[in-house]
């Protein structure tokens, strides 16, 4: 209700304004409170299609900011304000300065963030990322089938590590060296080769599904609009949407999608090992908590739910 009242308000303002911008800016905002009002439906699209309605609505929110911020600017500098009363005037003016204000913080905030997080990855070791993990050499077994997957989904082989940990997990993230697989012993270990590879395509999947590009963008963009409600929302819903996509891809690069099931299923049998602090796309991770809250902020979807939607696929 918040972000309506925001949207409306703002097409309101934008209408009865003195802007140049208005007979342009009334369009792409109502477009902004359709799309909120319609978030219900985005979540039954298919996970490709929702992601992409998820990120454009964020996209969307963004250009309201900057359109604040013009608006801000426009009254700061020619002080043009010729909207009804005195007291109408100065709650157009008071409506613009907290909102550009709170916009520009976070836009600031948001590239601090971009940047410093940015540099970080293209100047770190995969050891430096995540220190209080152990990595070691692939064997050559891991390596090839990592290889051959990158292959047939058209991408470079990402480096390739182990984690020295009985705990299931596999992540890809970007380092110094550029991208990197990593892969725990206990995962190796607890599945057979077939299941192992079809966990390796989902992890390969995030690369040719350009996701890390994609979750940069919806975390900068909640950071961006940290005063919207709806992005604390829509930020995790990309990032589970993205999953189930990359369980998608990675059926369709095995050319079926039984041995990721078989993978999931088998390791949902152990829930306690789906507790791991390992950080990043994890294959194996389930959602934290049983509460319908803790679901909407988790940015996995359970394992039940990647099964399910496996097999309707």
């Amino acid at each position: 209700m918040i972000e309506i009242y925001r949207a409306l308000t703002f097409v309101a303002l934008m209408l009865i304004g003195p802007f140049n911008l208005r007979h342009v800016t009334p369009l792409i905002l109502s477009v902004l409170a359709i799309g909120i009002l319609a978030l219900p439906v985005l979540v039954r699209l298919p996970s490709k299609h929702q992601s992409i309605a998820f990120l454009s609505s964020l996209a969307i929110m963004l250009y309201q900011s900057l359109m604040l911020i013009a608006g801000w600017m426009h009254i700061e500098l020619w002080r043009s304000i010729s909207v009804g009363t005195a007291g109408v005037r100065h709650f157009v003016f008071y409506f613009f300065t907290i909102n550009a204000v709170l916009a520009i913080v976070g836009a600031v905030a948001a590239a601090v963030v971009g940047i410093s997080l940015e540099f970080r990855k293209s100047r770190v070791s995969l050891a430096g990322l995540f220190p209080e993990l152990n990595f070691v050499n692939a064997p050559p077994e891991v390596v090839k089938l990592v290889s051959n997957l990158s292959r047939v989904a058209g991408v470079q082989p990402p480096n390739t590590s182990m984690i020295d940990s009985g705990d299931p997990a596999a992540f890809i993230t970007k380092s110094r060296k550029g991208c990197e697989l990593a892969i725990s012993v206990g995962l190796a270990e607890s599945l057979t080769t077939p299941e192992l590879e079809a966990c390796i395509a989902h992890e390969i999947s995030h690369l040719k599904n350009n996701d890390c590009v994609m979750r940069s963008f919806a975390t900068v963009a909640k950071i961006a609009l940290f005063t919207h409600p709806l992005s604390y929302l829509i930020e995790p819903a990309i990032y589970r949407s993205r999953e189930l996509f990359a369980d998608r891809t990675a059926a369709e690069l095995l050319g079926g999608r039984s041995a990721l099931i078989s993978a999931l299923s088998k390791l949902q049998e152990s829930q306690n090992y789906l507790r791991s602090q390992t950080v990043g796309l994890t294959c194996l991770f389930d959602s934290v908590g049983t509460n319908w809250l803790s679901r909407l902020l988790a940015k996995h979807p359970s394992l039940e739910t990647r099964i399910v939607t496996l097999q309707e696929a």
